[in-house]
């Protein structure tokens, strides 16, 4: 019987071809890479957690942040604000974009909303929505975003954030801006702040609406906007978003701030985030505008925080003490 004998150079390189040719047939298993800032949160229950950012990103969690997976935005452009209620769910961004979702954010398709301009707030009360952005751009719909109509804001600055439910809404923006409508933003009206400084969030509780913005500046309204005074927030960071609750009102903004008010705004105290990262927004179950959760505690615990670096920060005391949650993405397999 002959033998054939195959030097050992040559049974490498075949050894090598086999493996390759298997590996072949096997899925590749990518991590996703994601844009580099996160700009806005959204809380369902105590286990559902949206989150969008830089890229079109969009990361779903279904357990409470333990495991991450990118949903498919079908845009590169910016998100900058995200909104639910009950089963929907709507995001803004730059360059007019409006995206809404049915099933959970499973698919997300395209709404048009008229405008290229950049759009960084949306807020709704039952079928009521409406988004503002760039030079002035306020946008209404009455049909859960089928139709949008652009509606004359009487300001051409930077609007950033707006806040209200049935007729009752507030918008406020750069240069210390203030507007109101009380006709479920069809027409609005300027409110005088009292502050130069540019504004970044605002929220209400009926006619007790509360603002927050550069320098550490919060202003408090008790009367709807008719007159505002002051706060002192103990910080000159700048503050970029702010949930409630009733009285309880949370806060945050650059250099890891989070700030808490037991009593609607009027003091506050600092809450040790642990990070020095800029945040955006802070959310949580309870805390999110036009939307109403009856099983919520009278003291909401389970918080969100996003911000830049892609940080995700989570407390599930009422922020007394946050932790960094893990951007565990769960790998995307490609054929």
């Amino acid at each position: 019987m002959n033998i054939v004998k195959i030097p050992l150079f040559r049974m490498l390189v075949l050894l090598a071809v086999s493996l390759s040719l298997a590996n072949c047939s096997k899925k590749r298993e990518l991590m996703p890479i994601l844009g580099g800032h996160l700009h806005s949160v959204w809380v369902r229950g105590d286990s559902e957690v949206w989150v969008v950012g830089d890229d079109g990103d969009i990361l779903y969690s279904n357990n409470g942040g333990t495991t991450w997976q990118l949903q498919v935005s079908g845009t590169i452009h910016c998100l900058e604000l995200l909104y639910g209620n009950g089963g929907e769910l709507w995001t803004v961004g730059v360059g007019g974009t409006i995206l809404h979702s049915t099933n959970d954010g499973q698919t997300w398709k395209p709404q048009s909303s008229g405008t290229g301009r950049a759009l960084y707030s949306l807020c709704g009360s039952d079928s009521l929505l409406i988004a503002v952005g760039n030079i002035g751009a306020i946008l209404v719909s009455s049909d859960r975003g089928q139709h949008w109509k652009q509606r004359k804001s009487i300001t051409t600055v930077r609007l950033n954030s707006v806040s209200g439910s049935g007729a009752q809404w507030w918008v406020v923006g750069q240069r210390g801006t203030i507007l109101h409508s009380a006709d479920s933003g069809r027409t609005w009206q300027p409110q005088t702040s009292g502050v130069a400084e540019g504004l970044r969030c605002v929220y209400n509780d009926g006619d007790h609406v509360c603002a927050g913005g550069f320098g550490g500046t919060i202003l408090v309204s008790s009367d709807g906007g008719e007159h505002w005074h002051s706060s002192a927030s103990g910080t000159k960071n700048t503050l970029t978003s702010i949930c409630g609750s009733g009285s309880h009102l949370w806060t945050a903004g650059t250099d890891g701030t989070i700030l808490y008010s037991a009593d609607g705004g009027e003091h506050w105290k600092a809450q040790m985030s642990g990070s020095p990262r800029h945040l955006e927004e802070i959310r949580g179950r309870g805390l999110q505008p036009g939307v109403v959760e009856y099983d919520t505690p009278a003291l909401p615990s389970n918080l969100w925080a996003v911000g830049y670096g892609d940080i995700i920060l989570h407390s599930t005391d009422g922020g007394e003490n946050w932790l960094q949650n893990p951007l565990n993405l769960k790998k995307q397999t490609l054929h």
